[in-house]
């Protein structure tokens, strides 16, 4: 499995620098769009995501990897589209316009072609490993990713030009393409035994599996209040005044704290369980939120590495909530192929929308300029929206009794 994990080091970086990294929401600033318009890629990156369902239906499975190399090769078309309007016609209204519908579009067909990522990696994972494969997966890439961020931040400086962001991503635009080279060797399992058309089974699972439903909607509450630790952070500290290169930095040092927990949260899942996981990441992201409110009324000086503490703990309750979460659907799903029970579930990642959605609504509102003293603290509009997601998370725990604690000793002796 070094393939899969050598291919999505090298091509995951112009989907995350669009919809998760500091980047692209700054690139969409010194374009002159609005707080709303550079957080409307991280918000339409998880709605997204709904297009796997359809195309899990219409498209046949036997031909799922092929397709989803094609689509990945796609994504250079819009992603050139929008490179080279920021660079003809430069900043303004009419290039945000265009940009941004660049950037749904390359987002729709990374979603499309990962409709068959995950079941592709279904068939060829032991499932005694699984927990730790993906735990070394997602490091992978996110240690590629961590390093990406690092020299575009230090690329982009203080005050960067227009043509510092459109290298940065020309640079990760050409790795997407680069990625097919080893995703295109991945082995493919045939389907034995399943019907193509089994999507009405598939459906019927689903509607009668509990586990499955509450799953799904746990993880989207989840990922809903968790969220408000991803790239609200970035407004946050262009609000506090940090340069695009702190701001870029500050916001990569979630990155180690993803690459640190990763491999350590797949072990635990597959000794302790789920749930106790999933208890671990409230507890944490609870705390960070609540006190990431408290960083608005620092000095700078102080604030800054509060800020990369708090994020390192925030990638680390990310990450081992999404490995968790994705260790617990390959657990509860049939061993067969069942390529729309695996997408269905992305309805769960739409939760990630509302916090990018709801703080750029609420920054372009009259609400923006709230505040109210506290004795020596002034708390603004950023602070209420992170007590609110702390508290949030807390009253959340009261879900964890109803999770399944999936739990699997490793037991295979599979090199991977």
């Amino acid at each position: 499995m070094r393939l899969a994990i050598l291919g999505q080091a090298l091509g995951t970086h112009l989907y995350l620098f669009i919809s998760t990294s500091a980047v692209g929401p700054l690139f969409i600033l010194k374009l002159g769009g609005s707080d709303l318009q550079a957080m409307l890629p991280a918000s339409t990156a998880a709605l997204m995501a709904l297009l796997r369902i359809p195309l899990s239906v219409l498209v046949n499975s036997g031909h799922g990897k092929r397709f989803m190399v094609a689509c990945w090769n796609l994504v250079a078309l819009p992603a050139s589209l929008a490179l080279l309007t920021a660079l003809w016609l430069g900043p303004g209204p009419l290039t945000v316009k265009i940009v941004l519908i660049s950037f749904f579009l390359c987002q729709a067909l990374e979603h499309a072609g990962s409709t068959f990522w995950f079941p592709l990696l279904h068939d060829i994972v032991p499932a005694t490993r699984r927990g730790r494969f993906f735990g070394n997966l997602r490091s992978g890439w996110q240690l590629a990713y961590f390093g990406a961020s690092v020299m575009a931040g230090i690329f982009l400086g203080l005050d960067p030009a227009l043509w510092n962001f459109i290298v940065v991503f020309a640079v990760v635009g050409s790795l997407q393409i680069a990625r097919q080279f080893f995703v295109g060797r991945l082995p493919v399992r045939p389907r034995v035994g399943a019907p193509v058309n089994s999507w009405r089974d598939d459906l019927a699972y689903i509607l009668g599996n509990r586990q499955l439903l509450f799953l799904c909607g746990y993880l989207m509450l989840l990922v809903s209040l968790a969220g408000f630790m991803s790239q609200p952070l970035v407004l946050y500290m262009n609000h506090l005044g940090f340069s695009t290169r702190d701001n870029t930095l500050i916001y990569t040092s979630q990155v180690v704290g993803s690459v640190l927990v990763l491999v350590l949260a797949g072990r635990a899942i597959d000794r302790l369980g789920v749930r106790q996981v999933f208890f671990a990441v409230h507890v944490l992201l609870s705390g960070l939120a609540i006190l990431t409110a408290l960083v608005g009324s620092l000095p700078a000086a102080a604030a800054k590495p509060c800020l990369i503490v708090i994020l390192i703990g925030a990638g680390a309750g990310l990450a081992a909530a999404g490995l968790a979460g994705t260790a617990q659907l390959f657990h509860l799903t049939p061993s067969s192929e069942r390529v729309l029970i695996m997408n269905l579930m992305a309805l769960s990642a739409t939760g990630t929308a509302v916090p990018p959605l709801l703080t750029g609504l609420v920054l372009n509102s009259a609400w923006s300029a709230w505040s109210v003293n506290l004795g020596p603290l002034t708390f603004g509009i950023y602070q209420a929206l992170f007590l609110a997601a702390g508290l949030g998370l807390l009253l959340a725990m009261s879900l964890l009794p109803f999770i399944k604690n999936v739990r699997v000793l490793p037991q295979a002796t599979e090199v991977l």
